[in-house]
């Protein structure tokens, strides 16, 4: 292969490379885009990203004041919904707080309150009760907008207020022991909205005698970030899903107890990132068909890679538009199979059958169809693409350690002579 050949197999390589990027620019652009017009009609339906239960205090002093004990229980019902194209991770959750307040001297002049908010944006609130020592309040009394504000009698005694409530959200759900701060809105990504960021530290909550216990219909538990993680043992499997207990005797904290929803994977972040990526499959699938053409003394002109370039392109563009119609899987396979038929049958006509099947064919399936498959095992995929391109190093640095490159890109004069044919044996 003469080095002009070379250099017009590498501009081959950058035009495909820029064709993916604008493919995958459009397609994140395409979700980006879907997903905030659909927030607020989801929103409406079930309920917001991220809820956020702040605990609650009791006042009366010059500071607020951590309950004495809080005994707190809540089950997430989830369930996966559909709508615009995306799946968006949908709970229910019920929630259920037993409270132990400080004792209030009788006399005192400053009136005690126990103060509890409900999460500031929830859209619905059902089912909400509050008791004091077990005698239901009415909840007209005690309800100041997001807030239930209960008295505290000044008769020197342990006091217990139980808040119960249903409520619906989306993606996580968070308990903040550290109170007065708020959370930055994120963008919808997806359809699912990232972790939010904290503005604000919020005070250190003195928690005493705290237990939450959190069970779940589903086993895929998992924490937000920045959360603290259950205590003192992991969460365990319980029949139909899982149970995460935190409990701390006596600790000083500025962290949130939170519950990440499994996520389902969503067809055009997937479908933007195989994009992305698809230069490194077309990297590897090139270098292993150079060497393969080299070892096998095959040539190819560079108009046979623009070729294979386009059959490689026309997984991911088909890809981009059959996800709006069919099922991320369904349409994987049918792109796959569409790209290999493409790229198999016309090298057929190129080398013949058993060099496109045995090493063009197998190429595309690890390189194209392997690689871009992995974006399928969410948090294996750099993992399978890094063993891969070790995989392939090894193997082609054993094909090729005997090649004379030198003798491999030698340019053939265009005048040479044709190869003498060999001599005729003679007629027996």
């Amino acid at each position: 292969m003469s080095a002009l050949r070379f250099f017009a197999i590498i501009l081959i390589f950058i035009a495909a490379t820029i064709a993916w990027m604008v493919l995958g620019g459009t397609l994140e652009y395409r979700t980006s885009d879907l997903g905030e017009s659909l927030t607020k009609e989801v929103n409406s339906r079930w309920g917001p990203s991220g809820l956020v239960q702040a605990a609650p205090y009791q006042t009366g002093s010059a500071a607020a004041i951590d309950p004495a004990k809080s005994e707190i229980k809540v089950h997430f019902d989830h369930a996966d919904r559909y709508m615009g194209l995306l799946w968006f991770s949908t709970y229910t959750v019920e929630f259920s707080g037993a409270y132990t307040v400080a004792t209030q001297r009788a006399g005192q002049n400053a009136a005690s309150n126990f103060v509890f908010e409900l999460p500031k944006n929830a859209t619905t609130t059902e089912n909400l009760n509050v008791t004091l020592d077990g005698q239901a309040r009415d909840i007209a009394s005690v309800k100041e907008e997001d807030k239930l504000v209960v008295a505290i009698p000044a008769d020197e005694k342990s006091h217990v207020v139980t808040v119960s409530y249903r409520t619906q959200g989306r993606d996580r759900w968070l308990y903040d022991l550290a109170r007065d701060r708020e959370h930055k809105p994120t963008v919808s990504r997806g359809g699912r909205e990232d972790s939010e960021a904290l503005v604000g530290a919020g005070h250190t909550a003195m928690v005493k005698d705290f237990t939450l216990t959190a069970t779940t219909n589903f086993r895929d538990i998992d924490y937000p970030k920045g959360c603290a993680s259950p205590t003192p043992e992991p969460a365990v499997d319980i029949e139909g899903g899982k149970k995460a207990t935190w409990h701390f005797e006596n600790r000083s904290t500025r962290q949130e107890i939170g519950v990440e929803m499994p996520a389902r994977l969503n067809a055009g972040p997937v479908a933007s990132r195989m994009s992305f990526f698809a230069p490194v499959s077309l990297f590897f699938f090139f270098t292993v068909l150079f060497t393969i053409m080299v070892l096998k003394k095959t040539p190819l002109h560079p108009m046979h890679y623009l070729f294979i370039s386009a059959g490689f392109f026309a997984f991911h563009i088909l890809l981009a538009y059959l996800v709006d119609l069919v099922q991320l899987n369904a349409a994987f396979w049918i792109s796959a199979v569409v790209s290999v038929f493409l790229v198999v049958s016309y090298m057929r006509l190129v080398a013949g059958l058993r060099f496109a099947v045995v090493y063009v064919g197998a190429a595309q399936l690890v390189y194209l169809i392997g690689f871009s498959y992995a974006f399928m095992w969410k948090g294996y995929t750099g993992l399978t693409v890094v063993i891969g391109a070790i995989v392939t190093l090894f193997v082609l640095m054993q094909a090729t350690g005997r090649v004379n490159w030198n003798e491999a890109f030698a340019r053939t004069p265009a005048n040479a002579p044709p190869s003498p044919l060999p001599p005729t044996p003679p007629k027996s």
